[in-house]
């Protein structure tokens, strides 16, 4: 199994460390629900056996979380996004285009716990996922799995800790630790979890700038790895799997219209990806990697 095949299971990670920093309790002008929208554009690049990708992306995201007792907190969390691909003459599926629109949803059940006389916070979150291409089989699209941290606050400025995720995705059983870090370097910067949902995702790590109140400015990376139910119909692999790889590295400005709304804009380009077939017994039957993939996009976000 190749470790990178376990990363789709980062998608939930930002929900560990923030169900335990949100232990604590909402500040008084923020609301137990948020919701985000975000939208992406992939302009045209390059496939290396010839030809061109691009994509638009959207996608919606609803959650919550409330306070059980003292210290303990439960919520849930719903994401679904939509990718919609075009091409140019894809030397490598004989000009045919490989797959039609792409669709996920998730869900996940958060719970935290916090030890506040010494820091420490437990969190698990198990979840479940259907990702498929347009006409692909639901019920062959599932995958399940629970993601678990510890992690410990040295003080109000300082968290760190990590967790293991564990997974049955669509090609079997996969497993991968993480980080989680929530740290203040100085007084502008820290380096982080990045939370919201967007077009590149919640997980992975970042450096933030605060110059200002209201504004920040967010440098990160992270890996990527979706995989898709085909339908039967597709031209490549009928009923198999599509495994889509690259490295994310990107910027983010966003302005906070008030303390439960903000807009983030994404600018980025996924490096080292690759396109990944595999037929309805998990064997490869096409893979191609790609030039750099350029990343453009918003997300809006608010609590209530």
């Amino acid at each position: 199994m190749h470790i990178c095949r376990v990363l789709p299971a980062l998608l939930l990670v930002s929900g560990l460390t923030q169900a335990a920093e949100e232990t604590a309790g909402p500040p008084a002008s923020e609301g137990p629900y948020k919701a985000s929208l975000s939208v992406g554009w992939v302009p045209d690049f390059d496939l290396d056996s010839g030809g061109k990708a691009g994509a638009t992306v959207w996608q919606l995201a609803f959650s919550g979380n409330w306070t059980l007792e003292e210290a303990k907190r439960l919520g849930f969390s719903l994401q679904y996004s939509q990718q919609d691909w075009s091409f140019d003459q894809p030397a490598a599926w004989g000009m045919d285009t490989p797959w039609q629109d792409l669709s996920r949803i998730a869900l996940a059940v958060p719970y935290s716990q916090v030890n506040r006389s010494t820091g420490w916070a437990y969190s698990i979150i198990p979840g479940v996922d259907f990702s498929y291409e347009s006409g692909g089989s639901g019920s062959d699209s599932f995958s399940f799995g629970v993601n678990a941290a510890i992690t410990r606050f040295l003080d109000k400025d300082r968290m760190i800790g990590g967790g293991v995720a564990l997974w049955q995705r669509l090609d079997g059983f996969q497993a991968f630790p993480f980080l989680a870090i929530d740290w203040k370097l100085s007084e502008h910067w820290k380096l982080a979890n990045p939370f919201q949902v967007s077009v590149v995702g919640p997980a992975g790590v970042e450096a933030v700038w605060s110059p200002k109140p209201g504004f920040e400015m967010g440098f990160g990376a992270t890996w990527r790895e979706y995989e898709y139910r085909l339908a039967a119909s597709n031209p490549v692999a009928p009923g198999g799997v599509l495994i889509d790889r690259t490295i994310p590295v990107y910027m983010r400005a966003e302005t906070k219209f008030n303390e439960s709304a903000r807009l983030n804009f994404y600018l980025g380009a996924g490096i080292g990806g690759e396109f990944e077939f595999l037929d309805e017994n998990e064997n490869t039957v096409s893979t191609e990697e790609h030039s750099l993939m350029p990343l453009v996009g918003l997300t809006f976000s608010g609590q209530f």
